[in-house]
């Protein structure tokens, strides 16, 4: 697989998507869940059909790009916003500079013809195609309050199930597995009538290799989305069992124990801010303790799948480092609290 341009799209339907002319089912989106700016956005779109095939690639902006030099150090990250500012992009690009889509992506042109996109340049001529006749299919890249979940998929198992990702507005996301934190970009296409995600992440072999692929979309909800390439099918979908708020950590308190709780601490991460001084692409790791200064000393650190609260509530101090070299970025806190619940 070449990685030269990471776009990681993560278009899990989280009332994600509602599109011109899109091939699937319409999603009704929920104002409630989409910022002032994006639903303004969504208004301008019609659902007046087209009479123009257009055969091309036609990218739904706008999303960020990671660029990197021979070396694979990031030099920049940039905003993309159309056609023109793409081509321009990698018009400016070095050749031995790569950014982040994954190739090859390939599929079937309105027109009946196949298409396989292997380089930067090539994907420079594919968008160069739609400059003159360009049919305006947006996508608003619109997101729920929760997070997505990796669920098992019949006949294709893999080792990431259990695991989550947590998408953001301007086209990167975060992929939450066990206790590490994986960063990258992503991004929605079509090719002819048949809508693909390009996904990128980065900083772990096992991570990319299963990830980083141009991902077809099968069929997707306003809960739930199935992707699949040549090798592999995937289920993403809501999960909103845990809450990001003020109060913090909240689990059910055990029947037998009354103001005490089973907390599985990697369940939160998703809750807990990334530091200001992050790099944006190095994976971070993160662990847990009852004191400031074994946080400090990274010494006896706590199960993060299976702990009972001493306190009620209790703060727990979360040390936040690189992965790869174990240099600590922060320390922060999270409060945890067991509470009542009806039913047990």
């Amino acid at each position: 697989m070449k990685k030269i341009f990471y776009l990681l799209p993560l278009l899990f339907v989280f009332s994600f998507i509602s599109c011109e002319d899109e091939p699937v089912n319409t999603v009704e989106i929920n104002r409630d869940m989409v910022d002032e700016e994006l639903f303004n956005y969504l208004k301008l779109i019609t659902n007046e059909p087209s009479d123009i095939s257009i055969n091309c690639i036609e990218f739904n902006y706008f999303f960020t790009v990671f660029s990197f030099d021979e070396n694979q150090n990031l030099i920049n990250t940039q905003a993309v916003f159309n056609n023109d500012e793409f081509v321009a992009f990698l018009d400016a690009l070095p050749e031995t500079h790569s950014i982040s889509v994954n190739y090859p992506i390939s599929g079937t042109l309105s027109n009946g013809e196949l298409i396989e996109v292997n380089t930067n340049e090539e994907l420079k001529n594919a968008i160069k195609n739609c400059s003159k006749e360009e049919q305006q299919r947006q996508c608003n890249n619109t997101l729920v309050s929760c997070i997505m979940k990796v669920n098992p998929v019949p006949g294709s198992p893999n080792d990431f199930e259990g695991a989550t990702y947590k998408i953001n507005g301007n086209g990167t996301l975060q992929f939450y597995y066990e206790n590490k934190v994986y960063f990258g970009t992503w991004v929605t296409l079509y090719i002819g009538e048949e809508l693909f995600l390009n996904i990128d992440l980065n900083d772990d072999t096992q991570i990319e290799d299963f990830w980083d692929h141009n991902w077809k979309i099968g069929v997707f909800t306003d809960t739930q989305i199935f992707m699949s390439n040549d090798v592999n099918s995937v289920l993403i979908e809501n999960d909103c069992s845990i809450s990001c708020n003020e109060e913090g950590y909240q689990v059910c308190e055990l029947d037998s124990m009354p103001e005490v709780a089973t907390f599985n601490l990697q369940k939160y991460n998703p809750c807990i801010a990334i530091p200001a001084t992050h790099d944006v692409i190095s994976s971070i790791t993160y662990s847990f303790y009852v004191s400031e200064e074994d946080a400090l000393a990274n010494t006896n650190a706590l199960n993060p799948t299976n702990y009972n609260n001493v306190e009620n509530p209790q703060i727990i101090f979360v040390r936040i480092d690189y992965s790869t070299t174990g240099d600590l970025i922060e320390t922060t806190t999270i409060t945890l609290e067991a509470i009542p619940c009806t039913g047990g």
